[in-house]
């Protein structure tokens, strides 16, 4: 490898290009400057640097996924989408971890797969959106807006829902260890075979919910209402009943 090979690549490519030169040795590039035209080289070597850079790395255009709401397996951990009219939006395999989505509108989003672990998404409208098999554990969904929503297999773990929405809601088989459901409205809400280890649903309003095969291990009913709700072992309550 001479001195104007390493020359000609550093001022092209700068440190990329050192680290083509480690994984391919000098001789290599050496030849293929030789071999080929400068234009040419350049491009190949891009092509190999590009290659080497993690995914996720490339920086989010976030005027364009506002403008076009959709952002499939996207990286935008700590992004600032509050007060966002973002209805009908595709977030798909997204990692939103962090997120500020307070009083966000995201109506019928798809968001299945997506990461909101610790997100802030207080006052959001969530209504009938698809959380199918995501992550928001640790998440502040306080009085957020989930009539109908989808969270099937999602995690929920230490999220905070008081006083949340959840009429309708499908949340079957998901993980709800030590979440906070207080004074949250959960009539009809689905939780079959859900984790509700720890769960805090102390007044929380649970007629007609189905808990059906649920996990309930030092879960909190207190003051609750279950009138008509199914239990996990298939019995129902008939009447207010007060735990």
């Amino acid at each position: 490898m001479n001195v104007k090979a390493i020359l000609i690549i550093s001022m092209l490519l700068g440190v990329p290009a050192m680290i083509v030169l480690l994984i391919t040795g000098g001789e290599q590039v050496s030849s293929m400057l030789e071999s080929v035209p400068l234009d040419s080289a350049k491009r190949q070597i891009t092509e190999v640097t590009n290659e080497l850079k993690p995914l996720g790395s490339k920086k989010k255009n976030i005027d364009k996924i506002l403008k076009t709401k959709r952002c499939f397996g996207c990286n935008i951990q700590g992004v600032d989408l509050s007060g966002i009219d973002l209805t009908g939006a595709d977030f798909r395999n997204s990692d939103l971890s962090g997120a500020n989505l307070t009083d966000t509108k995201m109506i019928d989003a798809n968001l299945k797969g997506v990461r909101l672990n610790d997100a802030n998404l207080t006052k959001a409208d969530l209504h009938g959106a698809q959380f199918d098999s995501s992550e928001l554990k640790g998440a502040n969904l306080t009085e957020a807006n989930l009539f109908n929503a989808r969270l099937s297999d999602a995690n929920l773990s230490n999220a905070n829902l008081k006083g949340s929405e959840l009429r309708d809601a499908d949340l079957i088989g998901s993980q709800l260890q030590n979440a906070n459901f207080t004074g949250a409205f959960l009539y009809g809400t689905r939780l079959q075979e859900a984790n509700l280890t720890g769960t805090d649903f102390s007044s929380a309003r649970m007629r007609y919910a189905n808990l059906r095969g649920a996990t309930v291990e030092s879960t909190n009913f207190s003051g609750a209402d279950l009138e008509f709700a199914v239990m996990p072992d298939g019995t129902t309550v008939y009447g207010t009943t007060k735990y």
